[in-house]
């Protein structure tokens, strides 16, 4: 039966009709759309690409569960935010003694602090010098005023050391962050749970370490202010 079907219907013979139909359609299409873009200049077409890549990148209201709130969220609000970046370096900046004594710059993962390790440290040691509690002391109370989680990151030279209390880069650098943490927290007051170090020994160097100018640059510590959408 279902055979007769196959081989009596007419409409199943000619089911092809629809199929070629759809395809003249779209080879229409295609060919008006050529003709049009032909006759425009390039400023036309230039202006007819902005106008559809801003469709494609603007932002798209996302509703509360409640309804009542709206927020934008793409993948441009997911970006570090320059702006951002450029009011912490402001507000830092306001610091005479920061901006005296340290080095300001932006990353990817926020505002920097850098200081070198010869203001901070004594050669393969991780105790801070007294000199310069009264800069941490500056830049804790501008940390206060923000609420961005901070990052201590050591850093060393290519320099190898072996000691007893430090066998390795690794641990002299670990321990320098660690001691700058201890003294934000115990001294003025900062909120543990703002705070991480990292010690990254002499494998994140700014500079070749093959000269002295290069290895004095490698040997810093970096406060790093993380950007507000940047998590630890």
């Amino acid at each position: 039966m279902r055979n007769e079907y196959y081989t009596n219907s007419k409409d199943y013979i000619n089911r092809w009709v629809i199929s070629y139909a759809d395809f003249v359609t779209m080879l229409l299409a295609l060919f008006m759309v050529m003709w049009a873009v032909n006759g425009m200049d390039n400023g036309s077409i230039k202006t007819t690409n902005k106008s559809v890549q801003n469709v494609f990148t603007a932002p798209q209201k996302i509703l509360e569960k409640d309804g009542t709130k709206a927020e934008y969220a793409n993948s441009q609000t997911a970006t570090v935010t320059p702006s951002e970046q450029d009011k912490i370096l402001e507000i830092l900046q306001n610091n005479k003694t920061i901006k005296s004594k340290t080095k300001l710059l932006k990353s990817e993962k926020g505002a920097i602090i850098r200081l070198n390790d010869k203001m901070l440290f004594s050669q393969g040691s991780a105790i801070i010098k007294p000199e310069v509690l009264g800069t941490l002391d500056n830049i804790a109370a501008e940390l206060k005023t923000l609420d961005n989680f901070v990052i201590i990151e050591g850093h060393t030279d290519s320099t190898p050391i072996k000691t007893t209390q430090f066998p390795s880069n690794w641990e002299l650098s670990t321990a320098r962050a660690t001691n700058i943490i201890n003294y934000l927290i115990s001294k003025d007051g900062l909120n543990p749970k703002r705070l991480s170090a990292v010690g990254y020994g002499e494998f994140m160097p700014v500079a070749p370490n093959t000269t002295f100018e290069g290895k004095t640059q490698n040997r810093r510590v970096d406060i790093i202010i993380l950007s507000s959408n940047k998590s630890k």
